[in-house]
């Protein structure tokens, strides 16, 4: 199955594996690049904070 998916993914349908299980996927590469891009975006504007920086602003 992990066969049929990596080659589907590459855009091989089922016509091109004679003689392997091929199952119906559907792609969803393109929301999965986009969900990928979204948490790096998310990563960037990560900080860490010190729990005592109110004190500074009294």
């Amino acid at each position: 199955a992990a066969i049929d998916f990596l080659l589907l993914a590459q855009g091989h349908g089922c016509e091109e594996l004679e003689g392997m299980c091929c199952m119906n996927l559907s792609d969803h590469s393109e929301s999965i690049h986009r969900s990928i891009q979204m948490l790096k975006e998310g990563v960037q504007k990560l900080r860490v904070e010190d729990p005592w920086d109110w004190l500074d602003k009294l």
